[in-house]
């Protein structure tokens, strides 16, 4: 299991790159590679045992599910 605060550092990241208004930004492309990096980093540290792009897909649903539950508003 993934702790909560590392799904929101990787959600964060997540948000800014796939609902950027300009997905070729800098800024965009930063959060794209800072999330790579986290989601190697919780795979190697949590589960390295599953297939990375299934793990991937797993964080990005955590990511859709704590961005959903944490939206200001």
């Amino acid at each position: 299991m993934i702790p909560v605060g590392q799904i929101g550092r990787a959600a964060e990241c997540y948000d800014r790159y796939n609902n950027a208004l300009d997905p070729l930004s800098a800024d965009a492309r930063e959060a794209k590679r800072l999330f790579d990096d986290l989601a190697v980093g919780l795979h190697t540290a949590h589960a390295p045992d599953v297939i990375f792009l299934e793990f991937r897909y797993e964080l990005v649903r955590q990511c859709r599910e704590y961005l959903r539950k944490n939206r200001p508003g």
